[in-house]
């Protein structure tokens, strides 16, 4: 089969993490249950419309609480990510497709960087619940225009 067939239209050309904190405030037992409070904010850095190439951000600001709801530890991750599309699509297009493919692919790179790193650091590995980005964008629309 040849490769063209197969690959996408939309793909990752380059990532990485441009901020990263872990703060643990007292030790954290693996037989604690946790609470996670995440606040989720993304934007589109820049997007070159004849090359169709995009930079976007993801941030994942994260408190973790105990069952006496006292926050244990505080994650805050950044990570940008480059994207590139090959189809003829329009700017508006190629933004709905950072927006929702560009997020959902940093966020599962976001997921895998928490989860390896909240496990080296002696604490139970984190690991953060799927988002569907699609109703992400969509509720975050309906509440700008809410508040308009």
């Amino acid at each position: 089969m040849e490769k063209s067939i197969v690959q996408a239209d939309f793909q990752l050309m380059d990532n990485y993490i441009s901020e990263f904190s872990l703060n643990a405030f007292k030790k954290i037992n693996s037989d604690k249950d946790l609470e996670i409070n995440a606040n989720i904010g993304f934007r589109i850095v820049n997007v070159d419309e004849k090359e169709l190439i995009g930079q976007i951000e993801l941030t994942y600001d994260i408190d973790i609480l105990d069952n006496n709801e006292e926050k244990v530890s505080k994650i805050i991750i950044v990570m940008n990510g480059l994207f590139k599309s090959s189809g003829n699509i329009d700017k508006e297009k190629f933004e709905q497709m950072l927006k929702i493919n560009g997020a959902a692919t940093l966020s599962h790179l976001c997921r895998a960087y928490i989860n390896s790193a909240t496990a080296l650091s002696g604490m139970p590995p984190i690991t953060m619940p799927l988002i569907n980005f699609y109703e992400f964008f969509k509720n975050a629309k309906e509440e700008s225009n809410i508040s308009k």
